[in-house]
C-alpha cells in the first residue's frame, strides 16, 4: 500500500505508519464514517458490501476500528452484514494500548424500532454493546436491555445529536460509523458527520444497488481531502468537514 497524498510519496506504509494517516485529534470529539463503494457508485452487492471490498479495504477495515472508541451502526446493516461483538485484530492491539484505550471498541447499535434479537452475536463480545433508540422504540427491547446498556436519545423520533452526546459523554470521543447509508444520510443532515473515510473499489456492478449515502435532504456538504492511499487499483480517501472558520 503507498500514499498519494499527502506528498511525498511512500511506496509501503506500515501499521504505525497507517495509523498516523487515520489518526482521530486528540483535542477533539470526532464521527468518521467509514464506507466502500464500487468505481460506478454502488455500495451492495447482493445485499452486502463485503463482495465490493478487498483485501486492502478490509485490513483498513480492522485498523480504523482499532483507533475508534465506539463503532456506531445501523441494526439493518449489522444484521445484513452477519457483525459479531466489537473486536479488535490482535495487530493492532499497540495501537489502542498507546491511547489507553480498552482491549476493543464499543459497538453501538441504531435503531428506531427496538426490534433487536437478544440472542444475536454482536450483543456479547468483552465490551459491553450500546443500543441507541428514542422513547418510540424502547418498548420493543425486551431481554436486549440485559445485554446491552440502552441510550433513549429524543422523546419521541431517534435524535442522534443527542446520542452522540451521550457516547461522549461516556468517554467515547473517536466515534467510527459503519452506515448503512440511511444512518450516513440521518447524520449527514443532522450535519454531525466530521470525516469520510471513502474506500473506491477497482469494480463496476451494475443493478440498481444503493448509494452510498440514502434519504438525505438534497444539499450540499463540503468536504477537503486529507488524503490518499492506493493499493491494488483501489483508492481509499480520507476527507475532512469543511466547516465555518476552517
Amino acid at each position: 500500500m503507498r500514499r498519494l497524498l499527502p506528498l511525498p510519496l511512500a511506496d509501503e506504509l506500515d501499521v504505525d505508519a497507517l495509523a498516523e494517516h487515520y489518526a482521530y485529534p486528540d483535542d477533539r470529539a470526532v464521527l468518521r464514517a467509514n464506507m466502500v463503494t464500487s468505481v460506478d457508485g454502488a455500495v451492495t452487492l447482493g445485499g452486502r458490501s463485503k463482495p465490493i471490498s478487498g483485501d486492502a479495504d478490509w485490513y483498513l477495515f480492522g485498523l480504523q476500528r482499532a483507533l475508534a472508541d465506539v463503532i456506531v451502526v445501523g441494526a439493518g446493516t449489522a444484521r445484513a452484514e452477519g457483525y459479531g461483538p466489537g473486536r479488535s485484530r490482535p495487530e493492532f492491539a499497540h495501537l489502542r494500548e498507546r491511547k489507553d484505550q480498552a482491549s476493543a471498541p464499543t459497538l453501538a447499535l441504531v435503531t428506531r424500532k427496538g426490534d433487536l434479537d437478544p440472542d444475536a452475536g454482536y450483543l456479547g463480545g468483552t465490551a459491553r454493546p450500546i443500543v441507541i433508540t428514542g422513547t418510540a422504540g424502547f418498548h420493543n427491547l425486551g431481554e436486549v436491555a440485559e445485554r446491552a446498556d440502552v441510550i433513549v436519545a429524543g422523546d419521541d423520533d431517534l435524535d442522534l445529536k443527542v446520542a452522540l452526546e451521550q457516547l461522549h459523554e461516556r468517554g467515547h470521543r473517536r466515534v467510527l460509523c459503519e452506515g448503512g447509508p440511511h444512518l450516513l444520510g440521518t447524520l449527514l443532515d443532522a450535519d454531525l458527520i466530521d470525516e469520510l473515510a471513502a474506500s473506491l473499489s477497482p469494480i463496476v456492478v451494475g443493478g440498481d444497488a444503493g448509494r452510498m449515502v440514502q434519504g438525505a435532504k438534497g444539499k450540499l456538504h463540503s468536504f477537503s481531502l486529507d488524503g490518499v492511499l492506493e493499493a491494488d487499483g483501489a483508492l481509499f480517501m480520507h476527507y475532512r468537514r469543511k466547516r465555518s472558520g476552517s
